[in-house]
Protein backbone atom coordinates (compact mmCIF):
# COMPACT_ATOMS: atom_id res chain seq x y z
CA UNK A 1 0.00 0.00 0.00
CA UNK A 2 1.13 3.55 -0.75
CA UNK A 3 3.01 5.00 2.28
CA UNK A 4 0.72 8.01 2.71
CA UNK A 5 -2.49 5.99 2.31
CA UNK A 6 -1.11 3.51 4.87
CA UNK A 7 -0.54 6.40 7.32
CA UNK A 8 -4.17 7.50 6.82
CA UNK A 9 -5.36 3.93 7.42
CA UNK A 10 -3.25 3.69 10.59
CA UNK A 11 -4.86 6.89 11.95
CA UNK A 12 -8.32 5.61 11.01
CA UNK A 13 -7.76 2.22 12.67
CA UNK A 14 -6.29 3.80 15.79
CA UNK A 15 -9.30 6.09 16.23
CA UNK A 16 -11.72 3.23 15.50
CA UNK A 17 -10.15 1.20 18.31
CA UNK A 18 -10.32 4.20 20.65
CA UNK A 19 -13.99 4.80 19.78
CA UNK A 20 -14.80 1.12 20.44
CA UNK A 21 -13.09 1.34 23.84
CA UNK A 22 -15.05 4.53 24.55
CA UNK A 23 -18.37 2.78 23.79
CA UNK A 24 -17.47 -0.07 26.17
CA UNK A 25 -16.41 2.26 28.99
CA UNK A 26 -19.49 4.47 28.56
CA UNK A 27 -21.74 1.40 28.76
CA UNK A 28 -19.90 0.22 31.89
CA UNK A 29 -20.28 3.65 33.53
CA UNK A 30 -24.06 3.54 32.96
CA UNK A 31 -24.23 0.11 34.60
CA UNK A 32 -21.95 0.80 37.56
CA UNK A 33 -22.92 4.30 38.67
CA UNK A 34 -25.95 6.38 39.50
CA UNK A 35 -27.09 8.52 36.54
CA UNK A 36 -25.45 11.76 37.75
CA UNK A 37 -22.08 10.07 38.46
CA UNK A 38 -22.29 8.13 35.19
CA UNK A 39 -22.90 11.39 33.34
CA UNK A 40 -19.71 12.90 34.82
CA UNK A 41 -17.69 9.81 33.89
CA UNK A 42 -19.02 9.89 30.35
CA UNK A 43 -18.15 13.59 30.02
CA UNK A 44 -14.53 12.72 30.90
CA UNK A 45 -14.57 9.93 28.32
CA UNK A 46 -16.02 12.35 25.74
CA UNK A 47 -13.21 14.83 26.36
CA UNK A 48 -10.54 12.13 26.04
CA UNK A 49 -12.07 10.74 22.84
CA UNK A 50 -12.36 14.21 21.32
CA UNK A 51 -8.59 14.69 21.80
CA UNK A 52 -7.89 11.32 20.12
CA UNK A 53 -10.24 12.31 17.28
CA UNK A 54 -8.38 15.60 16.71
CA UNK A 55 -5.09 13.69 16.62
CA UNK A 56 -6.52 11.22 14.08
CA UNK A 57 -7.81 14.00 11.80
CA UNK A 58 -4.44 15.80 12.11
CA UNK A 59 -2.60 12.56 11.21
CA UNK A 60 -4.78 12.05 8.11
CA UNK A 61 -4.27 15.67 7.05
CA UNK A 62 -0.52 15.38 7.63
CA UNK A 63 -0.36 12.21 5.50
CA UNK A 64 -2.29 13.96 2.74
CA UNK A 65 0.03 16.99 2.87
CA UNK A 66 3.09 14.73 2.65
CA UNK A 67 1.51 12.91 -0.30
CA UNK A 68 0.91 16.24 -2.04
CA UNK A 69 4.54 17.25 -1.45
CA UNK A 70 5.72 13.90 -2.84
CA UNK A 71 3.50 14.42 -5.91
CA UNK A 72 5.06 17.85 -6.50
CA UNK A 73 8.57 16.41 -6.17
CA UNK A 74 7.58 13.61 -8.60
CA UNK A 75 6.39 16.23 -11.09
CA UNK A 76 9.46 18.49 -10.91
CA UNK A 77 11.21 18.26 -14.28
CA UNK A 78 14.69 16.73 -14.08
CA UNK A 79 16.78 16.23 -17.20
CA UNK A 80 18.74 13.41 -15.56
CA UNK A 81 15.54 11.34 -15.50
CA UNK A 82 15.08 11.41 -19.28
CA UNK A 83 15.29 7.91 -20.77
CA UNK A 84 17.45 8.39 -23.88
CA UNK A 85 16.48 5.03 -25.36
CA UNK A 86 12.75 5.73 -25.18
CA UNK A 87 13.28 9.31 -26.39
CA UNK A 88 14.66 7.82 -29.64
CA UNK A 89 11.50 5.70 -29.98
CA UNK A 90 9.30 8.80 -29.56
CA UNK A 91 10.63 10.07 -32.90
CA UNK A 92 8.45 7.38 -34.50
CA UNK A 93 4.69 6.97 -34.65
CA UNK A 94 3.87 4.59 -31.81
CA UNK A 95 0.74 2.44 -31.82
CA UNK A 96 -1.69 2.98 -28.89
CA UNK A 97 -0.45 -0.32 -27.40
CA UNK A 98 3.22 0.68 -27.68
CA UNK A 99 2.42 4.08 -26.18
CA UNK A 100 0.52 2.53 -23.24
CA UNK A 101 3.39 0.14 -22.55
CA UNK A 102 5.78 3.10 -22.42
CA UNK A 103 3.49 5.01 -20.05
CA UNK A 104 3.28 1.95 -17.80
CA UNK A 105 7.08 1.73 -17.78
CA UNK A 106 7.51 5.36 -16.74
CA UNK A 107 4.64 5.88 -14.28
CA UNK A 108 7.07 6.60 -11.44
CA UNK A 109 9.04 9.09 -13.55
CA UNK A 110 7.33 12.51 -13.58
CA UNK A 111 9.70 13.92 -16.20
CA UNK A 112 9.01 11.11 -18.68
CA UNK A 113 5.27 11.34 -17.98
CA UNK A 114 5.42 15.04 -18.88
CA UNK A 115 7.20 14.19 -22.16
CA UNK A 116 4.72 11.39 -22.96
CA UNK A 117 1.78 13.73 -22.34
CA UNK A 118 3.30 16.23 -24.81
CA UNK A 119 3.83 13.43 -27.32
CA UNK A 120 0.20 12.29 -27.02
CA UNK A 121 -1.13 15.84 -27.35
CA UNK A 122 0.99 16.60 -30.42
CA UNK A 123 0.08 13.37 -32.23
CA UNK A 124 -3.62 13.56 -31.36
CA UNK A 125 -3.79 17.15 -32.58
CA UNK A 126 -2.13 16.21 -35.87
CA UNK A 127 -4.52 13.29 -36.38
CA UNK A 128 -7.82 15.01 -35.60
CA UNK A 129 -9.82 17.63 -37.44
CA UNK A 130 -10.06 21.16 -35.99
CA UNK A 131 -12.61 21.22 -33.15
CA UNK A 132 -12.35 17.49 -32.54
CA UNK A 133 -9.17 17.63 -30.48
CA UNK A 134 -9.68 16.37 -26.97
CA UNK A 135 -12.51 14.09 -28.03
CA UNK A 136 -10.69 11.95 -30.57
CA UNK A 137 -7.15 10.75 -31.06
CA UNK A 138 -5.40 7.39 -31.10
CA UNK A 139 -3.33 7.95 -27.96
CA UNK A 140 -5.01 8.07 -24.56
CA UNK A 141 -3.46 10.86 -22.43
CA UNK A 142 -5.76 10.01 -19.49
CA UNK A 143 -3.59 7.01 -18.55
CA UNK A 144 -0.63 9.31 -17.85
CA UNK A 145 -0.33 10.31 -14.18
CA UNK A 146 -0.14 14.05 -13.47
CA UNK A 147 0.68 16.07 -10.36
CA UNK A 148 -2.90 17.43 -10.34
CA UNK A 149 -4.44 13.94 -10.49
CA UNK A 150 -2.15 12.68 -7.73
CA UNK A 151 -3.10 15.61 -5.49
CA UNK A 152 -6.77 14.99 -6.24
CA UNK A 153 -6.37 11.30 -5.31
CA UNK A 154 -4.67 12.04 -1.97
CA UNK A 155 -7.34 14.65 -1.20
CA UNK A 156 -10.17 12.19 -1.92
CA UNK A 157 -8.65 9.49 0.30
CA UNK A 158 -8.15 12.03 3.11
CA UNK A 159 -11.75 13.27 2.79
CA UNK A 160 -13.01 9.69 2.93
CA UNK A 161 -10.92 8.92 6.05
CA UNK A 162 -12.05 12.08 7.86
CA UNK A 163 -15.68 11.42 6.95
CA UNK A 164 -15.39 7.91 8.43
CA UNK A 165 -13.77 9.34 11.59
CA UNK A 166 -16.64 11.81 11.97
CA UNK A 167 -19.21 9.04 11.55
CA UNK A 168 -17.73 6.76 14.20
CA UNK A 169 -19.64 8.55 16.92
CA UNK A 170 -23.32 9.45 16.87
CA UNK A 171 -26.45 7.62 15.90
CA UNK A 172 -28.31 6.98 12.68
CA UNK A 173 -27.59 5.27 9.38
CA UNK A 174 -23.87 4.75 8.74
CA UNK A 175 -22.86 6.05 12.17
CA UNK A 176 -21.31 4.46 15.26
CA UNK A 177 -18.46 1.97 15.66
CA UNK A 178 -20.88 -0.96 15.76
CA UNK A 179 -22.21 -0.10 12.32
CA UNK A 180 -21.12 -2.60 9.61
CA UNK A 181 -20.61 0.29 7.15
CA UNK A 182 -18.07 1.93 9.46
CA UNK A 183 -16.35 -1.36 10.24
CA UNK A 184 -16.02 -2.13 6.53
CA UNK A 185 -14.80 1.42 5.74
CA UNK A 186 -11.98 1.09 8.29
CA UNK A 187 -11.01 -2.46 7.39
CA UNK A 188 -10.99 -1.89 3.62
CA UNK A 189 -9.62 1.66 3.51
CA UNK A 190 -7.01 1.94 0.76
CA UNK A 191 -7.67 -1.57 -0.53
CA UNK A 192 -8.41 -1.76 -4.28
CA UNK A 193 -12.08 -1.77 -5.25
CA UNK A 194 -14.03 -0.59 -8.32
CA UNK A 195 -14.63 2.84 -6.72
CA UNK A 196 -11.00 3.69 -5.94
CA UNK A 197 -9.00 1.59 -8.41
CA UNK A 198 -8.31 4.54 -10.74
CA UNK A 199 -7.15 6.69 -7.81
CA UNK A 200 -4.77 3.98 -6.57
CA UNK A 201 -3.36 3.58 -10.08
CA UNK A 202 -2.47 7.28 -10.14
CA UNK A 203 -0.55 7.21 -6.85
CA UNK A 204 1.00 3.73 -7.01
Amino acid sequence: MNTYIQSMKNALTSYYNAAKTYEEKAAQAKQRYQPDVAEEEIKKLDTALEAVKRDAVDAVTDAKDKGVEAAKRWGALDGSKIDDGDMKLLKFDLSPEQFEAMVERHKKNGTMCFILAQYAEKHNREETAPGEYGVAGRLNPLIIPTVEEKIKAYTKFAESAISTINNMTGYGWGKGVGNPVIESSVKNFGEPNPMNYALLEIIE
